[in-house]
């Protein structure tokens, strides 16, 4: 699929949530969650802000960049497991808010991979509806869906946004994407309650069945192996930046290893947003750019791996002049090599 990005952005809540918060509230010190994670804070929407207002605010960015005003906008798709509301879509209400009144706009669901899959269905929709211009959305706010008294998953996610406008281009290199996913492990990653199977009750409210449910174990070697085949498969011909969805730093780096990876080539944030979800990618993206590390004609591989279990990959030509660094991140800090 021809096409290419014209503009990338990203927002994160302003609140900053410490290990030693976390920590505090779970019994524990906060060197028990980095040495386990690799996370040393995350963000928290505060009120007024959800996850519409951060994909609405990362859109904005990404559209500004572009030089794309609103009507230039052919179809906007979000990836998101803690949409706004059950219906409409978060991206009719990001698409009311940017003013939009006749393009087509839809939720996407596939938990971690959802950016990927949105990117590789909004690449289709070039050729499918002829569409010129898609916004694509990776956004998430699961803070609202922890229970801050469970040390498995509390101390893992974060909030925000990512956001990329691509155009259908035929003098660009067509991305490429692989896509799946094993139903066999739904429960190993689990919202309980809250759907058409159990709707929320009082009594699923009091006994946390609203909130995130996971077996880190299990979850953590099928990302693992998942990931690494996956790698394989789309890496096979070389690449000179890997961004695989930031769950957790063992994970990364375990990967790394599978594939025989320098961690030089390997970009990670989880230290400073945690588990965004779907928007752990595109925020890594938007970072990894701004900071000089992705220039036109690099070849970016995209790996994800979420609850479903869904996972997704993804091969690209960049084609964005970098911007160079910015707000004084140096890149060794950005790259794996750059942390402890």
């Amino acid at each position: 699929m021809r096409v290419s990005i014209r503009g990338i952005g990203k927002a994160v809540p302003d609140r900053v949530v410490t290990n030693a918060e976390v920590a505090k509230r779970l019994g524990v010190e906060p060197d028990w969650i980095e040495s386990r994670t690799g996370i040393r804070e995350r963000r928290y929407v505060s009120d007024g802000e959800s996850t519409a207002t951060l994909g609405l605010t990362a859109a904005r960015q990404a559209m500004e960049r572009a030089g794309i005003a609103p009507a230039g906008i052919d179809c906007v798709v979000v990836g998101t497991c803690s949409p706004e509301h059950q219906f409409p879509s978060t991206a009719c209400v990001i698409a009311h808010e940017l003013g939009m009144t006749a393009a087509p706009a839809f939720d996407l669901s596939a938990a971690c991979s959802g950016f990927v899959y949105s990117l590789a269905v909004a690449a289709a929709l070039t050729d499918g509806i002829g569409a010129r211009r898609v916004l694509v959305i990776g956004a998430d706010a699961l803070s609202k869906n922890l229970n801050l008294d469970d040390p498995v998953t509390a101390p893992l996610f974060g909030d925000g946004a990512g956001a990329v406008v691509i155009e259908r281009d035929e003098s660009a290199t067509p991305m490429r994407f692989s896509l799946g996913a094993d139903g066999a492990g739904g429960e190993q990653v689990f919202i309980t309650a809250g759907g058409n199977h159990k709707p929320s009750t009082p009594e699923t409210l009091a006994e946390h069945q609203h909130c995130i449910t996971m077996h880190g174990r299990e979850v953590y070697r099928s990302a693992v192996r998942t990931m690494t085949a996956l790698g394989a498969e789309m890496g096979a011909g070389g690449f000179d930046l890997l961004i695989a969805h930031q769950a957790n730093r063992r994970i990364l780096t375990d990967c790394a290893a599978a594939l025989d990876v320098d961690m030089s080539k390997v970009y990670m944030n989880i230290d400073r947003y945690g588990n965004t979800s779907g928007a752990s990618i595109p925020v890594a993206m938007c970072e990894a750019w701004e900071a000089g590390l992705l220039s036109p004609g690099d070849r970016l591989l995209l790996l994800a791996f979420g609850g479903g279990y869904t996972w997704g990959g993804a091969m690209i030509h960049w084609n964005l002049p970098s911007p160079g660094s910015v707000n004084g991140v140096a890149k060794e800090a950005l790259l794996g090599v750059g942390l402890p």
